[in-house]
């Protein structure tokens, strides 16, 4: 009984996850750059002391106990659900400004960024020049080029497909376009900003594989309405989990204070 109280709450909060996941995904719809976060639910083993030795994880995908060995811990094959939200780094619609430093990344790829002395990434292209005529993002953070921050010279700019700054025919610099082994893996900060979480390195993509698009903006990959609608889906899963857990809680509740006096 204990156990279906449990599984409900599990379940409510996984629904209670994703709507919040959905509900941020919706907010940025028309957030240039901006990528949506998706949910996943991941089943993990949970470990009890005492009365069975672990099974290793070949015998856990197989579905087989191994053999116990007393005082030892064991995995039990009451899976626990553990929402993963990974990142959706798939492209975005392109939209034409006509504006020079607006920049596009098409196929894979980010823009490196600084702030505060920390390395950001970001596919939202949006920049401009500060006082310095270094160029930024909007929220301030430094663009980064092969050698550090990007400081743009006076004169027409142009920038080459492959990441390549020229300032009146001259190349004054090069973006710094990286790229990740499992991008998903990163985590909005804030705006248009992604952070990699600890461990997780960012390489320099090769030139030949970069593709920028100037005068260009990528758009939020988030779609409106199958997110509404996945929406509406986790909210109605929430009120089933919630009538399952009235009424293992109903049925609690009869055994303890009806059964128990007839007994």
């Amino acid at each position: 009984m204990l156990k279906g109280l449990r599984s409900s709450e599990t379940a409510m909060n996984i629904q209670m996850t994703r709507t919040n996941v959905l509900a941020n995904n919706l907010a940025n719809v028309n957030a240039t750059g901006f990528k949506q976060v998706l949910t996943q639910v991941v089943e993990q083993m949970r470990q009890e002391a005492g009365g069975g030795e672990a099974a290793n994880a070949a015998d856990a995908t197989a579905g087989q106990a191994a053999a116990p060995a007393a005082g030892a811990s064991r995995s039990v094959r009451d899976l626990i659900l553990d929402m993963r939200a990974p990142v959706d780094m798939s492209q975005g619609t392109l939209r034409e400004t006509g504006r020079p430093t607006d920049l596009a990344l098409q196929d894979e790829g980010l823009f490196k960024v600084s702030r505060d002395g920390k390395d950001y990434y970001t596919r939202n292209g949006a920049f401009s020049l500060d006082a310095q005529r270094r160029l930024t993002t909007s929220d301030g953070a430094l663009v980064q080029g092969d050698g550090g921050p990007l400081e743009i010279p006076e004169g027409e700019l142009s920038v080459g497909a492959d990441g390549g700054v020229r300032v009146g025919g001259v190349e004054v610099g090069r973006l710094a376009v990286v790229a990740f082994d499992d991008p998903g893996r990163l985590h909005h900060v804030g705006g248009s900003l992604l952070a990699a979480p600890a461990g997780v390195t960012a390489k320099p993509l090769a030139a030949d594989k970069v593709r920028v698009a100037q005068g260009m903006l990528e758009e939020s990959n988030a779609n409106p309405i199958d997110t509404m609608v996945a929406m509406i889906a986790a909210q109605r899963a929430f009120e089933m989990d919630a009538k399952v857990l009235q009424e293992a809680d109903r049925t609690l509740d009869k055994a303890v204070n009806q059964l128990s006096r007839t007994a």
